[in-house]
């Protein structure tokens, strides 16, 4: 059975804009300690929706990946590796909810290490979607699987 991956960041701030103010809105704060806050660890999150299962269920009940989504589930595990291809940070796939496309999974995956030009997120051995750092920090990714 053939599957397709489609991924799209869904947020986009303004984080210069952010961070310019937050500079003038917390003298406190030194640029040297602002740059060390950005280089530590971060975290993403998103959703997965495996699209046309859960047939029958109504919106927001529960769901799980079938057929040949069987390995798309609760607890499944998400991979984040660097541009070298190095794992580095690992989460799950929340619960499935039944959407108007398919059953949704939301995810976290948190610790990632900065500093990759790209990172690739994989769902199981679906194959990785290739996304910026800043795409990660902005989170709210959203991946589709399937028609």
């Amino acid at each position: 059975m053939g599957a397709c991956w489609a991924g799209v960041s869904l947020a986009g701030d303004d984080e210069t804009g952010t961070a310019a103010a937050d500079a003038s809105a917390s003298p406190s704060v030194t640029g040297a300690e602002r740059i060390e806050d950005e280089e530590g660890p971060f975290s993403t999150d998103g959703t997965l929706t495996v699209a046309g299962i859960g047939a029958g269920l109504d919106p927001g009940e529960l769901c799980s990946g079938t057929g040949g989504y069987s390995d798309i589930d609760f607890g499944t595990q998400v991979n984040v590796t660097d541009a070298a291809g190095t794992l580095v940070a690992v989460g799950s796939l929340g619960l499935g909810e039944k959407t108007e496309l398919g059953c949704e999974f939301p995810f976290t995956v948190d610790d990632i290490t900065p500093g990759s030009k790209f990172y690739t997120v994989e769902v199981s051995h679906r194959g990785g979607l290739t996304q910026t750092e800043d795409q990660l920090h902005a989170g709210g990714l959203a991946f589709t699987l399937g028609d």
